[in-house]
């Protein structure tokens, strides 16, 4: 359950108070809002390719919550193959979360798929560190590793970078990410959608099937897939 300062820190931040606001505010939770402001945002990447296998759909999202004292991380993320269109086989990724406290260790979330690499920090636990520009402008998350309370050597630590993009874009990179959606690494761009709401429902309303067929021809692809 979250503290009082840190539902109270939630809820100044959701103002989005103007800079000449933030004055009034007390130094150390000035502090905290500012990490708030870079880091608090939801993340998204869709794309589609081909392969010989067919038609792959890749779906993932990522969300990071701040509240003064711990970080929430949420994840929804699959692929799936597109048999007859996108809309026809969608799936919906399942939405993942843990929460890392500030000083304290928590397990590595559990990984879903037994042949992923990450079973290698089975058993692990887990800290979350951090990094911020002095001018709020990008910002690093680290996952630090533990065994036995003693840090456990990696070559790459597991981390998550914001930073804002030639476009003016909110980007985040992830590297080693140890939830257990499959976002092993990426880049991806913010969204103004809660992750709750995002790839919960096929991204056309109707099958496409007819229209890719004709865009295969279009293009005189050599292989057709729908």
């Amino acid at each position: 359950m979250r503290s009082l300062r840190s539902l109270c820190l939630l809820k100044v931040h959701s103002l989005r108070l103007p800079a000449q606001d933030q004055s009034l505010i007390p130094p150390n939770l000035a502090k905290d809002i500012k990490i708030m402001r870079l880091f608090n945002k939801s993340f998204i990447d869709r794309e589609m390719y081909y392969g010989l296998g067919g038609a792959f759909v890749c779906q993932d999202a990522l969300s990071i919550q701040y509240d003064g004292a711990s970080w929430t991380i949420l994840s929804r993320s699959n692929d799936f193959i597109a048999d007859c269109c996108p809309h026809c086989d969608f799936v919906e990724p399942e939405l993942e979360q843990f929460t890392l406290e500030e000083g304290k260790l928590a397990p590595v979330p559990p990984q879903s798929n037994p042949e992923d690499i990450h079973q290698r920090y089975k058993d692990l636990m887990m800290s979350a560190s951090f990094t911020m520009e002095e001018d709020g402008t990008s910002g690093e998350i680290k996952l630090d590793l533990f065994k036995d309370s003693v840090p456990f050597p990696v070559e790459y630590k597991p981390s998550i970078t914001i930073e804002m993009n030639a476009s003016r874009q909110w980007v985040a990179g992830c590297y080693e990410f140890l939830g257990l959606a499959h976002m092993e690494g990426g880049r991806y761009i913010e969204t103004p959608d809660p992750i709750q709401d995002v790839f919960t429902t096929p991204l056309y309303h109707s099958c496409i099937r007819k229209a890719i067929k004709k865009l295969n021809w279009d293009l005189d692809l050599t292989y057709e897939w729908f």
